[in-house]
This record gives C-alpha cells, sequence and structure tokens, in this order.
C-alpha cells in the first residue's frame, strides 16, 4: 500500500498532505499517520509534508473555529473572551509563540483558540510555522532512530523534546515572575 502511495507521484503527496490536514484540523491525534507519511517519504520530506499539513490543518481549525464554534459559544464565553481578547491585542505574537512552545497545551486547543479570539491571522500562521517546527524536526529525528535502529539519533529527538520541554517551562516561569511583577 505505501509502495502504491509513493509511486502515485504528486497525487499520492496531495492526498497525504489533505488526510494529515484533516487530522491536524479536527481533535484526532495524527502520529500514526505522521509515522506512515514518514515511512512513505522519508524523515526529510515526509518531515516535510507533515509540517505544510500541520500548518494547514491549524489554519483549517482557526477558520472552523470562527465560522461555527464562535457564533454558538459566544454568549457563554463572552466574559472568558473579553478578558482574553485585550491580553491578546497587547501580547498577541508574544503569547502565540508561548503557547506553540509549551507541550502541555494541545496543538488543536491553541488554533480554536486563535480562532475564537479572532488573533490576527498574519501572526498565527507565522506563529505556528515557527512553533510546530521544533517538534516537526524532533519527531523525524525520533522517526529515524527507530527506523534506523541507531540509538544515537533516538537520543537527539529525545533530547529535542526535552529541551522544547525545559525551554518551555523556564519561559512559563518569566512569564509568571513577570506577571506577578505587574500585579
Amino acid at each position: 500500500m505505501m509502495e502504491f502511495i509513493r509511486h502515485l507521484g504528486a497525487v499520492g503527496i496531495i492526498a497525504a498532505l489533505l488526510f494529515q490536514t484533516l487530522l491536524n484540523m479536527l481533535p484526532i491525534p495524527g502520529e500514526f499517520t505522521a509515522v506512515i507519511i514518514m515511512e512513505i517519504y522519508g524523515p526529510v520530506m515526509g518531515g516535510v509534508y507533515l509540517w505544510i499539513s500541520g500548518l494547514l490543518g491549524a489554519i483549517a481549525g482557526y477558520y472552523l473555529t470562527g465560522w461555527i464554534a464562535k457564533p454558538i459559544l459566544n454568549n457563554r464565553l463572552e466574559p472568558y473572551l473579553n478578558k482574553m481578547e485585550g491580553w491578546l491585542q497587547q501580547h498577541e505574537i508574544k503569547g502565540l509563540l508561548l503557547v506553540r512552545f509549551v507541550p502541555l497545551i494541545p496543538y488543536h486547543f491553541v488554533n480554536y483558540a486563535a480562532g475564537m479570539l479572532r488573533a490576527r491571522l498574519r501572526s498565527f500562521v507565522w506563529t505556528t510555522g515557527l512553533g510546530i517546527l521544533p517538534h516537526t524536526v524532533a519527531m523525524s529525528i525520533l522517526y529515524v532512530g527507530f527506523r534506523k535502529g541507531s540509538m544515537i539519533w533516538g537520543l537527539i529527538g529525545c533530547a529535542i523534546f526535552l529541551l522544547l520541554a525545559g525551554l518551555a517551562w523556564l519561559v512559563r516561569k518569566r512569564v509568571s515572575k513577570s506577571a506577578l511583577k505587574i500585579n
């Protein structure tokens, strides 16, 4: 099956991108299909396709939330949204980058929250592209480690994930301290 998809050329790539984009748009884990895409197209091009589909899925989730969920949930969430919209206007880029790098905040939640809050699309797109890049690189490196049976590549991939978690913890700690000083 994987060989068949690989031999489809551009049609197979587009089909894989669309399928992974759909998974990235909906709150469905896409790691299983991500491994399959890397198996079909390799860790480099597979990683590129995963990054593209991650970005497209985030944008689709952003719009979907704005079109569907916001009109339905706006009355229930209005007090919270007003507070968050004020904060977002002041700290949009820093806030979007921060939540992208914090591994404990689900990818889909960030997309939906940005859509509900009507974050500027341009800021959302570039912070998402930058924010999902380290995860995509780490996943590709981990894939190489497991696929090739290389302990070194596996450790490098794990080290990147640990580095991201440590960086997120450090940034969160600094933001918490600065918020305490302001209050």
